[in-house]
């Protein structure tokens, strides 16, 4: 049985850790190892905070997704982070397909590359349209998303 006192100690930082936002299992044992916690209590805490439920990699999933279609993220960008996080692949798969259509993918895209023609810039211009693909592949939209964004977009200026 661990030690009382670096259990509550455990508990307690773990605990504030989780009142700032959701965290993945994985980044709450990241976090207990930093403080030099040993496996074993580690192990129980870790344990503890799934039975009550203030450690769940579904709900942080879903949570960071939602805050991902909110700033305009595209799915291979959450994707990317959700895995690096430490949430399981199927976990992630399961509700980026509940969240992201093609149509939400494509609707988020045309938005970003909306706001940003507003320049005033020629939007048939090549480097113009690369720096936007460029762009769009960062926030992690796929492929095909973009290329038809692209040619919506620069057709609409065409007539």
């Amino acid at each position: 049985m661990p030690d009382e006192t670096a259990l509550k100690d455990a508990r307690s930082g773990l605990l504030r850790l989780l009142s700032y936002r959701q965290r993945s299992r994985q980044e709450a044992e990241e976090y207990l190892r930093r403080k030099g916690f040993d496996d074993k209590l580690i192990t129980t805490v870790l344990a503890e905070m799934e039975q009550w439920n203030y450690l769940n990699d579904r709900r942080f999933a879903v949570e960071y997704i939602e805050n991902c279609l909110r700033r305009g993220l595209g799915p291979l960008r959450a994707q990317h982070t959700l895995l690096s996080r430490g949430v399981d692949r199927k976990t992630v798969e399961e509700e980026l397909a509940r969240y992201y259509s093609p149509e939400i993918e494509s609707s988020l895209a045309r938005n970003l590359l909306m706001k940003r023609a507003s320049s005033g810039t020629d939007l048939t211009e090549k480097r113009w349209i690369r720096r936007q693909v460029a762009y769009l592949q960062r926030r992690g939209f796929h492929e095909g998303v973009i290329v038809k964004t692209i040619q919506e977009h620069c057709s609409l200026f065409d007539e």
